[in-house]
C-alpha cells in the first residue's frame, strides 16, 4: 500500500500542476499539444530525479525513487495518450 501512495500522489499532484502551468502561454496549446508537454517534461522530471537520487544518495530514499517512477510512469501514459490523439487528428 505505501509504495501504491508513493507512486501516486506525488505524481498527481506534480502532474496537475504541469497540466496547470503548461496550458498557459498565447495561443493556449490545447488537447494533443497539452498533452505532448505535459508528458514529455513529466518523462524527463522522472529521469533527471533516479539519476540526481542515484549520484547524490549511495542508498536514495525509497520515497524519491518511487516518485521518480511514477513521473516516468505517468509521463509515458501522457504521451501515449498523445500519440493516440495525433493518430487519430490526421485522419
Amino acid at each position: 500500500m505505501r509504495f501504491v501512495l508513493e507512486l501516486l500522489v506525488p505524481s498527481v499532484i506534480v502532474f496537475t500542476t504541469l497540466f496547470g502551468l503548461l496550458a498557459r502561454g498565447n495561443p493556449r496549446p490545447g488537447g494533443v499539444a497539452l498533452f505532448w508537454r505535459v508528458g514529455l517534461v513529466g518523462v524527463a522530471l522522472g529521469v533527471v530525479g533516479l539519476f540526481a537520487g542515484s549520484k547524490l544518495f549511495e542508498a536514495p530514499p525509497s520515497l524519491a525513487v518511487n516518485a521518480s517512477w511514477g513521473f516516468v510512469g505517468v509521463g509515458v501514459l501522457a504521451v501515449a495518450l498523445a500519440m493516440f490523439g495525433s493518430i487519430l487528428k490526421r485522419k
